[in-house]
């Protein structure tokens, strides 16, 4: 595994003169190994060959191996493991063993370098979105759109008020800060070797576990690339490699001209000399994907660059630099962990929730102080800052295998930047021109727009990933055995309404249950791709039914109105169709108990998402044009919430649907719940659903007709029956979440659907 995913405590170390390098460990003893040790196959050899098993596992049983998702799980748990111990004592140790003079140096001089070269990083990072092409996106509802996010505390994320609290809560943040005073006070510490050495030995003791570890990593890569090739839409794979052609751009640009650049531009050094002194291990860096095993060597090297330059050995104030400096710097954020932050913007690209500019800072100050613990903590942190989906991490790792070698390029050229530059900054010796600085920072804006420009040519116009969440939804079939039954598609005209005695009566008299649904009316009921009825009501009708021992007839109403008379006739028993629960709407139905809780959304267009985060906002918007269904208790709803807003009705979904066709859209906005707005942005993917913070929740059930009290007994008994069951939750999870690994068709294997191997 790569050195970014896996730290190494290098700063943990018995020898004082070397805190950054363990004593039993150089270049020449690493070089110098037996031959039988030489012939060992290495660790990233290993991870390759498990990267590339992985792949053909999953492609060859496809859903099959999808069980090895728990080792991938088991595998990112292990990496964490030393992360947070690492941290500490790679930050104290480090500061620790610094005199005042080279910690005011570093801290002045070297440390505006490292500020330098993280504003270029994430500059770079928060421009790349440009590149991202403009395909339609679109995502089932997630339970994290209505889950309540408090405010980022910041006090609580940067100040280590109790430190124990924030090493037991991962808050990475606090824990660096701590580090960093306890390192910096360490310094004028009399007797402070004694608790380094401790420290140290801790440290050694913790790059043993992690060795272990990473000695783990082939089997970890194997299980979550086999994981994720077996399960994976062909649709999520097109996408990926967005990320991965525009992260490899990105590091190359900035390896290959903007740090070696940097430092010609600022020091007597040559952009040439630059990268041939350097050549060597930046090659093995990005071989190895490991920065550790290349310090030494980037220390000699650039002392030796440095006599070289000056026709002479460098001074001794420039060999401290060096010696300082590229120690030093491994524990800090560099350029390749800052690139990786571009996966959380890609990630909110890839679910069709991009992260918004305003997101920019937290991104930035959060980040980078995670990224003291590397990928395996500051992205799972910054996902679940955003609101997104924990699973994402996984895509992560399973691309780092190829993306690590780059970010590790660009982090072997980070420190050597920092220590050339950071070196003549101690000795006064930087050089600024105003008019080679703006040459160097319009041509490094003309390469960067040509690969921004460049990427997302090509996968607009060359290579373009067909958008398929939407078969996916109409795709989808019932999730449990159905009840006999017959669908009616138009009202039967010879149909007779049922009379005399309760509807539960006639029901257990026919063995015949008259079910009304609302058709298209995703994903609640609708008519899939091979002309099946199903959803969420449909799929209630059939448990309810069975409840019974009872056929379906199922019956179409055009609209509410149309049920309510259904219903009063006797044509229909139940009108199954989730209706919000509130006092208009008692007056034309007889309402079961609550069915589900839903959030009230808003179907915007993309481009408007960020305007309708909160009702707030929203209503500081002005007059706007609301569509909303002409219900009495959806209308007064949205004339509470916002008054000003002018109302766009709609009877049916027939006319749902040829308002959401139209372009532009004759509405500002269109209001209804959360869980039915994400399955039409879906079928419309130019639109995306917002759940409005603070977040309403909404009852919602089925009707009967008034005055039937036997009936309405009998389903809220069921309900109450079915939520207990989990058959509620699981019906959920499964129409309005999306989650359809275990009952949606075999995706396409080697085994199954070439070779005939399996059903």
């Amino acid at each position: 595994m790569s050195a970014r995913a896996i730290p190494a405590n290098t700063a943990a170390s018995p020898c004082r003169s070397k805190p950054v390098i363990p004593c039993h460990l150089s270049w020449k003893t690493m070089s110098s190994q037996s031959p039988s040790s030489r012939r060992r196959m290495s660790v990233a050899t290993q991870v390759f060959i498990g990267l590339g098993l992985g792949l053909l596992t999953g492609l060859f049983f496809g859903e099959r191996v999808a069980f090895l998702r728990i080792g991938g799980d088991i595998f990112i748990a292990a990496l964490q493991i030393t992360v947070i111990p690492y941290v500490v004592i790679a930050l104290i140790t480090s500061l620790g063993r610094l005199n005042l003079r080279d910690a005011r140096n570093l801290a002045l001089k070297a440390g505006s370098v490292l500020l330098l070269l993280w504003v270029i990083g994430l500059t770079f990072v928060f421009l790349a979105p440009l590149a991202f092409p403009d395909w339609p996106s679109a995502s089932f509802f997630s339970t994290s759109q209505i889950e309540d996010q408090p405010p980022v505390d910041f006090l609580r994320l940067y100040i280590p008020s109790n430190v124990f609290y924030a090493l037991s809560n991962a808050i990475v943040p606090a824990v660096v800060v701590f580090s960093i005073l306890l390192g910096v006070a360490l310094i004028q510490v009399p007797g402070k070797d004694r608790l380094l050495d401790g420290l140290s030995t801790i440290g050694e003791a913790l790059m043993r576990v992690t060795g272990f570890i990473g000695r783990l990593a082939p089997y970890g890569v194997f299980a979550i690339t086999g994981a994720a090739a077996g399960t994976i839409d062909v649709e999520e794979l097109a996408r990926l490699q967005v990320y991965l052609v525009l992260h490899s751009a990105l590091a190359l640009l900035l390896s290959l001209w903007v740090l070696p650049g940097l430092v010609a531009l600022l020091t007597p050094l040559r952009y040439g000399d630059v990268l041939s002194a350097f050549r060597g291990p930046l090659v093995t860096a990005f071989a190895t994907a490991s920065l550790l095993i290349v310090l030494p060597v980037l220390a000699a090297d650039g002392k030796r660059l440095l006599a070289k330059a000056q026709a002479q050995d460098p001074d001794p104030e420039a060999k401290s630099a060096i010696d300082i400096l590229v120690p030093a710097a491994f524990p800090f954020p560099n350029m390749g962990l800052i690139l990786a932050l571009l996966f959380v913007l890609f990630a909110g690209w890839f679910i069709g929730a991009a992260v918004d500019v305003a997101d920019y800072p937290i991104i930035a100050g959060v980040g980078l102080a995670s990224l003291f613990g590397g990928t395996v903590l500051a992205l799972p942190f910054l996902l679940d800052l955003l609101r997104m989906p924990a699973d994402l991490f996984q895509v992560f790792v399973t691309m780092d295998v190829v993306t690590a070698r780059f970010g590790t390029l660009a982090a072997g050229m980070h420190i050597i930047a920092l220590a050339l530059i950071g070196a003549f900054a101690m000795q006064g010796r930087l050089r600024v021109e105003p008019r080679r600085v703006l040459g160097f920072a319009a041509i490094t804006l003309i390469l960067l727009a040509a690969v921004l420009i460049g990427v997302r040519a090509f996968y607009t116009y060359v290579f373009v990933a067909p958008f398929t969440k939407d078969k996916v939804l109409t795709g989808l079939v019932l999730k449990g055995e159905p009840q006999p039954h017959q669908v009616h598609r138009e009202w039967p005209d010879t149909l007779t309404p049922r009379r005399g005695g309760t509807a539960l009566a006639r029901i257990q008299d026919s063995g015949v249950a008259r079910v009304c649904y609302r058709g298209s009316d995703y994903p609640s009921a609708f008519f899939n791709n091979a002309g099946d009825l199903v959803g969420f009501d449909i799929d209630m009708a059939h448990r309810f039914a069975r409840q019974l021992y009872a056929r379906i007839e199922f019956l179409p109403v055009s609209s509410i109105a149309d049920a309510r008379e259904r219903l009063d006739d006797g044509a229909c028993d139940i009108f199954m169709s989730l209706l919000p629960i509130a006092p208009e709407t008692t007056l034309s139905f007889t309402l079961t108990q609550p069915v589900l809780n839903g959030a009230v959304g808003m179907v915007v267009e993309d481009w408007r998402r960020r305007s309708f985060r909160t009702w707030a906002g929203i209503r500081e918007l002005g007059e706007l044009r609301i569509a909303v269904s002409n219900e009495r208790a959806q209308l007064r709803f949205l004339s509470q919430v916002l008054p000003k807003a002018s109302t766009i009705t709609f009877e049916d979904q027939s006319e749902l649907n040829a308002l959401l066709s139209v372009a532009p859209p004759p509405f500002d906005a269109l209001m209804m719940s959360a869980e039915e707005g994400a399955a039409w942005s879906i079928r419309f993917p130019r639109y995306t659903q917002v759940t409005p913070s603070p977040v309403l929740l909404a009852p919602f059930g089925y009707a009967v007709a008034p005055g039937d009290p036997q009936l309405l007994a009998f389903i809220d008994a069921w309900l109450n029956n079915a939520r207990s069951a989990r058959i509620v939750d699981g019906l959920y999870r499964y129409w309005m979440l999306g989650e359809i690994d275990a009952t949606r068709p075999p995706r396409w294997s080697i085994a199954r659907d070439v070779l005939g191997w399996l059903d």
